[in-house]
């Protein structure tokens, strides 16, 4: 999942890559730190509670599908326009 993401993201950008890629990498330290506190949260409002949260993460890598608009386009089956050119 990670490399689709950050290549999406880095596609998406005309300038910056190195500085933009250092702060998509620490989003895996969030993945790190995210087990946490679902387990903190579970703790205190119980399991449903704390799984909740993984909706949060799965709507960010979510957005990054939708909002990512990527500077190359690539050619895909059955697109005649990319055909013809």
């Amino acid at each position: 999942m990670w490399p689709t993401v950050i290549s999406l993201a880095l596609n998406s950008v005309p300038s910056h890559h190195g500085p933009f890629a250092g702060i998509l990498c620490t989003g895996i330290m969030g993945g790190a730190l995210w087990p946490l506190l679902i387990g903190r949260v579970g703790d205190l409002y119980g399991l449903r509670g704390g799984m909740l949260l993984l909706y949060v993460s799965f709507g960010v890598v979510l957005s990054v599908g939708f909002w990512a608009r990527p500077l190359i386009r690539n050619a895909v089956l059955g697109d005649r326009a990319a055909e013809q050119a």
